[in-house]
């Protein structure tokens, strides 16, 4: 049978954050995000009743030391989440980290239960099918969601490679960190979006990560990531189009990218932004299709962007007229606050899309 140890508690907090977000007992929390490209860490302060933000830092990975989110070059990992860790002077140890990717399964089952007691083998037993792998490579943890009269019981189930998660606990404590509470990027969307936006029980809401090499997608209902999606496009797509029809290195290709804005920003590379947010729009647009035609919850009232690659060009706008749906930039601090004499205004909005997984992540290391 998989164990759970390692996994311990990853999906006790299913239940909507708005009723637990002002429990946490320390006086700091720390998220740490370790994505493809990057490593993002943000330090939460308890302030009143509510949180404050203390510390961000985010540090450039070497190329291919993380590749679909496997830790592949783990030194590097290490050094880099060091460097992290000196440049903000963090003192907090406790962090809690995030896992998505292929080797992330998030499955909602429905099962008859006659004996509760029996439930978690049960659980285990039928979760063998929806594996990508061997039972016997997995770490496994579920959350009872639901249970009728009938014995119809519902239950949300986590498997994740062990080899993974082994990998990046050590990487974490590699670096003199302790890896207390490892979660999923899907719920730290959640946390995020739970935590700064009132929740309307009449419709769901899609929140959608587009990172450098992936894109997440989970949609939520009263409280519960009722459909998630991991698709294998991001920024580095576009950065391969610009290199590949300018004909520029990798690094110049990117780096004209990341500085062209507005007006300033080729023809040709306007056009490939264009393309890419109109791809970006259509994976968008099939993952609330298939939402909508197989789930019965309530359909998707609006769609919050976050990450890197949000914020191409007219992202939002694209997504909206493609999907019908009002689509925004998620606000990670609408509801946390921050000293304006340290982090000024314009800031706080430049690194709102990348803050969003590792402020969810914190969120979640607040509630233990």
């Amino acid at each position: 049978m998989a164990g759970t140890g390692q996994l311990g508690e990853i999906l006790s907090r299913i239940k909507s954050i708005s009723e637990n977000f002002q429990l946490g007992t320390d006086a700091s929390a720390v998220g740490l995000s370790i994505g493809s490209s990057s490593i993002k860490l943000i330090e939460l302060k308890k302030s009143g009743k509510a949180w404050k933000l203390l510390h961000f830092g985010i540090v450039q990975l070497p190329e291919d030391a993380v590749v679909n989110r496997d830790i592949v070059n783990q030194i590097a990992v290490v050094e880099s989440i060091k460097s992290l860790t000196s440049q903000i002077k963090l003192k907090c140890k406790n962090v809690c980290t995030g896992i998505s990717g292929t080797s992330t399964i998030i499955k909602r089952m429905t099962l008859d239960v006659p004996n509760m007691r029996e439930l978690k083998d049960q659980v285990f037993w039928e979760a063998e099918q929806y594996l990508p792998f061997d039972v016997s490579e997995v770490v496994m943890d579920f959350h009872l969601l639901s249970r009728g009269k009938d014995n119809k019981t519902d239950v949300l189930l986590v498997a994740v490679k062990r080899s993974v998660l082994e990998t990046y606990m050590a990487s974490i404590s590699g670096a003199a960190l302790r890896p207390r509470v490892v979660d999923t990027d899907y719920f730290a969307l959640q946390n995020v979006f739970e935590a700064n936006y009132p929740v309307n029980a009449g419709e769901s809401v899609a929140i959608v990560d587009i990172g450098a090499s992936a894109m997440k997608i989970v949609i939520v209902h009263e409280g519960v990531p009722v459909y998630t999606k991991d698709a294998s496009v991001g920024g580095r797509n576009l950065t391969a189009e610009i290199q590949k029809q300018l004909n520029l290195s990798y690094m110049d290709a990117e780096a004209l990218k990341t500085s062209s804005t507005g007006d300033q920003m080729p023809r040709e590379v306007g056009e490939l932004v264009h393309i890419m947010a109109e791809n970006f729009a259509s994976e968008i647009k099939r993952a609330v299709d298939f939402y909508n035609a197989s789930s019965t919850g309530a359909p998707v009232g609006q769609v919050l962007l976050a990450g890197g690659s949000s914020k191409l060009g007219e992202l939002p706008q694209i997504i909206e007229e493609t999907t019908r749906i009002p689509t925004q930039m998620v606000n990670p601090f609408n509801s946390i606050s921050y000293d304006p004499s340290v982090f000024t205004s314009d800031y706080i909005a430049a690194i709102a899309p990348i803050a969003a997984v590792p402020i969810g992540l914190a969120l979640r290391a607040g509630l233990r």
